[in-house]
């Protein structure tokens, strides 16, 4: 594209000398024609020729520069398109790592390759605005030895202003305003998103052996106390005594109850969706540790680690009608 718009520039500058040119030569050369052949047919037969061949180099001239316009208009189209592209699918992968509020290598791995298309299309400040998300991402995660770490309320509140920011850089580069948000629009923003994520992290604990657990550890601690007594117990019987994936019905996907171990790194080899189940207590590598995977007899599976607080109620009847230790 960049060559064919060169081309057609180089052919229009030269149009463009060669009208100059001629009509140089015209009104020094042929000022003596003239003035031998006086203001009879002839001469105008010769003006009227010369006058031709102006207006076709000029409409030549013309001509290459509206497919001068035209190609730097597809050109500024298309790119304008791919940028809306890759600036809306940060955005989304961002989202799918705040939604949850917590952070897993499958997450992180979908960032890279986003960032090095920034740098086919974008302006160096959009490129700049979006490498602060990524190296606070970063450091969140490999700070923790967890390979599902949770974001932290006073992280969120950074990420969300440098996303902020980051959005802003997008929107001078797309021309939809070559004015920078104010910065009390951007901070009463953040301020809002942070306020409406409060409720979103319940920090209720639950007694187990003396000691107060969150959510989804304590369901995980319980399952997994009474498997350590009864290790004889299949799938099914699993399915039996506590809960299939579905748990009350409502639980479907990532948000399964349970999953097979095998599902999970069929989840974690395609790159698509987020991890939300106990695997490995430390090492990242879940192909390799599963120190947390619950090993039956016929199946491993893997507990999930969302427990959303109004499921622990029907959690710990169901556990107490089986005769299951639930403190």
């Amino acid at each position: 594209m960049k060559k064919n718009i060169n081309q057609t520039q180089r052919k229009g500058w030269l149009t463009l000398l060669a009208f100059v040119i001629i009509a140089f030569a015209v009104s020094i050369g042929f000022t003596p024609l003239f003035e031998l052949i006086g203001d009879g047919i002839a001469a105008r037969i010769i003006g009227s020729s010369f006058g031709a061949i102006f207006v076709i180099i000029l409409t030549m001239f013309l001509l290459n520069k509206q497919t001068e316009i035209d190609q730097e208009s597809k050109k500024s189209e298309r790119v304008f398109d791919e940028k809306v592209k890759i600036y809306q699918k940060i955005l989304d992968i961002c989202s799918d790592m705040l939604m949850d509020g917590k952070l897993t290598q499958v997450e992180i791995n979908r960032l890279p390759f986003p960032l090095i298309r920034l740098q086919m299309l974008a302006d160096d400040q959009v490129i700049e605005a979006f490498q602060k998300v990524f190296n606070k991402l970063n450091t969140i995660y490999n700070d923790a030895d967890d390979e599902i770490v949770e974001i932290l309320d006073e992280d969120k509140n950074e990420i969300y202003e440098s996303l902020s920011k980051f959005s802003n850089e997008c929107r001078k580069d797309l021309e939809i305003s070559n004015v920078s948000i104010n910065n009390s629009i951007q901070e009463a923003t953040v301020q809002t998103i942070s306020q409406s994520n409060k409720k979103k992290n319940d920090q209720t604990k639950f007694r187990f052996d003396g000691k107060m657990l969150p959510k989804s550890q304590y369901v995980y601690t319980v399952i997994t106390n009474h498997l350590s007594k009864n290790p004889q117990i299949t799938l099914e019987q699993f399915k039996d005594l506590f809960f299939d994936r579905d748990f009350d019905g409502n639980r479907k996907g990532q948000y399964e109850a349970w999953k097979t171990y095998k599902e999970i790194i069929d989840i974690h080899n395609s790159g698509v969706g987020t991890i939300r189940f106990y695997v490995s207590n430390k090492a990242k590598d879940i192909g390799k540790n599963k120190d947390k995977v619950i090993n039956l007899v016929d199946e491993d599976i893997c507990l999930s680690n969302f427990w959303p607080i109004g499921s622990i109620a029907p959690f710990k009847e169901l556990m107490k009608s089986r005769n299951i230790r639930t403190e």
